[in-house]
């Protein structure tokens, strides 16, 4: 449970209190809706498609590092991303995507990841497309609302 700690808790807040210095409001707006999206899918996934510690009872207890760290704070780098420009749109979903799949595959290789009812990467890529497009579609409500300009 110390790896999914540092891995999923520690380490993305570091980029994590940079973005909440640097980007207050976009941080407050969007971390939230990137907790709530992770919970659903990861509650979701570990009860029927993956699993990271089988010590505990509650098999989705080992993803609240993620919750609250690594999954909200890429989904706010995402929407900084996509609100400054730095990227086009298409490239900032196939990028983050890619690289949060990519960062998952690391974890499976570890062993610290198991896939069970035929789960694959290429179903948790899916899963990441679902929860950013979800992110964007929230992003497009409020800026349709006027909170950013």
């Amino acid at each position: 449970m110390l790896f999914h700690i540092i891995v999923g808790f520690i380490l993305p807040w570091a980029l994590g209190v940079y973005l909440f210095r640097n980007q207050t409001r976009l941080f407050i707006t969007f971390f939230p809706i990137g907790v709530a999206v992770a919970t659903l899918i990861n509650d979701i996934g570990f009860n029927y498609f993956w699993e990271m510690d089988k010590n505990f009872k509650d098999l989705s207890l080992p993803s609240i590092p993620y919750n609250l760290g690594l999954y909200p704070i890429l989904c706010c780098l995402f929407i900084c991303s996509i609100h400054y420009k730095k990227m086009s749109t298409l490239i900032t979903f196939l990028v983050f995507t890619l690289g949060t799949s990519f960062l998952e595959s690391l974890i499976v290789l570890l062993g610290k990841l198991e896939y069970r009812n035929e789960w694959n990467i290429y179903w948790s890529s899916v899963s990441y497309l679902m929860a950013y497009l979800i992110l964007y579609g929230y992003y497009k409500l409020v800026r349709k609302l006027i909170l950013f300009k």
